[in-house]
C-alpha cells in the first residue's frame, strides 16, 4: 500500500475543505460557522415560521401563513410563494430565527432567486433581538437585500433611530442588478465599525460609523435573520389586476465570522 499516496489524498481533501469553508473579503479572512441549505423540511429548531394577519406592517397586503403551498422546501431550495386568494386577498411566508439563531458581526452570504412582478418584494435582513424591549427603530435594523416591483436593482440600507424610512433619512444604496431572476450571491459584511454591501462578491455600498453615527451606533449587539415575501404596502404599491403568484427562492445561507 503506498502511505504517501493516501496521505497526499488525505491532505488534498482537508486543504480543500479548509479553503471551502474560508472567505477572503477586503483582504479581511473569515471562517465558516454556519450554512443552511435547506435539505429537506425547514428546521424548526432554527426557523420561526410567523403567522400575521394582512396590514400588519407598512400597509402590506398580505397575511402571513404556514401554509404548504405559501412555504416549501423543493429541489434542496426554500421556496417562499405569494399567492393572490379569493376576494383579492393575498397570502405569503416569513421566517425568522428570532430568539434561535443570532450573530454579532461577520460576512453573510445569501444565494436567491427574485421575481419581477409590480407589488412584490422580498426581503433578506437582520433585525436585532432588542426589538421586544426597544422597539423599532432604536433597536437597529440591517437590509442585506430588498428589491420591488419589476425593476433591475436592489437595495442595501440601515434604520435606527436617527435614521430611518419613516423620518425618510434612511440610510441606503441601489445596485443593478440585469439578472435578478436569476440566481444571484447576497453578501453583507458586518464589523464594529463599518458595514459593507455586496452583490456576486462586488462591494456596491460601504457606511462607516464615524460618518454617520457620532453617538448611537445600534449595530453592536445580538441580530436575527428575517426572510419574507410581501405583497403592496407602502413601497412597492399594489400589485396589477391580473396579479396570480410570485416566487422567492433561496438556494442556501452561509455566516462567517
Amino acid at each position: 500500500m503506498n502511505y504517501k499516496y493516501i496521505i497526499g489524498i488525505i491532505l488534498i481533501f482537508l486543504l480543500s475543505n479548509c479553503e471551502r469553508n474560508m472567505k477572503l473579503v477586503n483582504n479581511q479572512e473569515y471562517q465558516l460557522i454556519w450554512e443552511e441549505n435547506f435539505m429537506s423540511v425547514l428546521d424548526t429548531s432554527l426557523w420561526n415560521i410567523e403567522v400575521k394577519e394582512a396590514g400588519w406592517v407598512n400597509n402590506e397586503l398580505q397575511s402571513y401563513t404556514s401554509n404548504k403551498q405559501n412555504l416549501y422546501i423543493k429541489d434542496e431550495k426554500l421556496h417562499i410563494k405569494a399567492i393572490k386568494m379569493d376576494n383579492n386577498n393575498y397570502t405569503s411566508s416569513r421566517i425568522t430565527t428570532f430568539q434561535k439563531k443570532k450573530w454579532k458581526y461577520g460576512y453573510f452570504e445569501i444565494k436567491a432567486m427574485l421575481d419581477k412582478k409590480q407589488g412584490t418584494w422580498p426581503a433578506i435582513w437582520l433585525l436585532s433581538e432588542t426589538i421586544i424591549e426597544e422597539g423599532w427603530p432604536q433597536c437597529g435594523e440591517i437590509d442585506i437585500m430588498e428589491h420591488i416591483n419589476v425593476e433591475d436593482q436592489i437595495y442595501g440600507s440601515l434604520h435606527s433611530k436617527e435614521y430611518n424610512h419613516m423620518k425618510g433619512n434612511n440610510l441606503g444604496h441601489s445596485h443593478s442588478v440585469n439578472n435578478v431572476e436569476d440566481f444571484n450571491i447576497y453578501g453583507l459584511e458586518w464589523q464594529h465599525d463599518r458595514i459593507n454591501w455586496y452583490v456576486n462578491d462586488s462591494l456596491f455600498y460601504s457606511i462607516n460609523r464615524n460618518e454617520y453615527f457620532a453617538k448611537e451606533w445600534p449595530y453592536d449587539k445580538d441580530y436575527f435573520m428575517i426572510i419574507n415575501l410581501a405583497i403592496g404596502g407602502d413601497w412597492p404599491g399594489p400589485p396589477l389586476n391580473d396579479f396570480l403568484s410570485s416566487l422567492f427562492v433561496i438556494d442556501w445561507i452561509k455566516v462567517y465570522e
